[in-house]
């Protein structure tokens, strides 16, 4: 399966200028404030929609929120459903090896080509039983564009804050949390999983809907809250308990 990341990186890299452009326009402090909703959405939307929905399936909500959480992440350049799938599941099989799909270090911000080698899983097949998964999978980039081209025909300042500056923002924290939720290679004879850990105190910080929780996740893939403690803060889990049908916790 091929699996895009070109437009991630270049994204992420854009953070700067549009940062400064931002700063230049003299905006009222609603755009900003409308703006850090927007990075929220984006980031409950790939923990939430993405990561526990799609990948994981840790719980059922309406057909409405599976179509939400599609066209917001692809909105806001995480590719598609299925694709973003196909790699995290290849990263939970081969995470902290030289296979793993995942770059826990800078050159996260530098990935520029294709990706040929991820293997479908049985979970892409459940995906592509909804024809919206199909759209999504074609047309992730042109969902983007056209978003993003209505924004810009409100003004300059609608285009930045309320798609440049959310988007690229939240692809520079996911890739610092991609970067520093793994402590390194899983070393020879290592008994363990992955090196993921729980970095807590980051989702006070860089709020990413709880994916700083990582270590909970990796041990307990198709766990729905990872704030297992009472000073684990999992704002993901607090969205799923409004928008999931019966949602529970599971192992």
């Amino acid at each position: 399966m091929k699996t895009k990341v070109w437009q991630r990186s270049i994204g992420a890299w854009l953070f700067f200028p549009i940062l400064l452009a931002a700063a230049t326009l003299g905006a009222d402090s609603i755009w900003w404030f409308t703006s850090f909703i927007l990075y929220l959405t984006i980031a409950l939307t790939v923990s939430v929609g993405y990561h526990r929905l799609f990948c994981h399936n840790a719980f059922e909500c309406s057909e409405f929120w599976h179509w939400f959480f599609g066209i917001v992440g692809c909105i806001s350049l995480n590719t598609s459903p299925l694709q973003w799938s196909a790699v995290h599941i290849q990263h939970h099989k081969l995470s902290d090896t030289d296979a793993d799909p995942y770059d826990s270090n800078f050159n996260h911000y530098l990935r520029f080509k294709e990706r040929t080698d991820i293997p479908p899983t049985k979970n892409e097949v459940r995906l592509l039983r909804k024809p919206m998964h199909k759209l999504f999978l074609e047309h992730s980039l042109s969902i983007c564009l056209i978003y993003a081209t209505l924004t810009l025909l409100f003004g300059v300042k609608a285009f930045i804050f309320l798609w440049a500056l959310p988007t690229s923002t939240y692809l520079v924290t996911a890739g610092l949390q991609t970067i520093f939720a793994h402590a390194g290679k899983l070393k020879p004879n290592d008994t363990r999983r992955s090196t993921a850990r729980n970095l807590w105190i980051l989702e006070f910080v860089i709020p990413m809907g709880g994916e700083w929780l990582h270590k909970e996740h990796h041990e307990k893939p198709k766990l729905m809250d990872w704030g297992t403690r009472f000073y684990y803060y999992d704002m993901g889990a607090q969205l799923i308990r409004l928008i999931g049908k019966n949602a529970k916790q599971s192992t």
